[in-house]
């Protein structure tokens, strides 16, 4: 079980690293704060914070070594994603 928790884990995080791209590099960010009046990066970084800790647990549990690398793998590119969205969020208004 903890190894198909860890394949969800790794393709949940490339799902986040996929809105990331897409809402940051297209006009969507916009049509979306437009129509909705949230901000989607502030979602996308609740998604990516609680894939991250998933991928925390999950590697308590992982004993298979390429199970244990897809989760850490995937800790490294939330970790790093969910800086990134924090630094927007945080100092991204301050430029404009």
């Amino acid at each position: 079980m903890p190894e198909k928790l860890s394949h969800l884990v790794f393709i949940l995080s490339f799902i986040c690293l996929g809105l990331f791209l897409l809402l940051g590099f297209s006009p969507l960010y916009d049509l979306y704060l437009h129509n909705i009046g949230n901000r989607p990066f502030s979602i996308l970084l609740l998604l990516t914070v609680l894939v991250f800790l998933v991928g925390v647990i999950v590697l308590k549990k992982v004993q298979n070594w390429q199970a244990g690398f897809h989760v850490i793998f995937s800790i490294i590119l939330t970790l790093f994603l969910s800086s990134v969205l924090t630094i927007i969020i945080f100092f991204g208004g301050q430029f404009r």
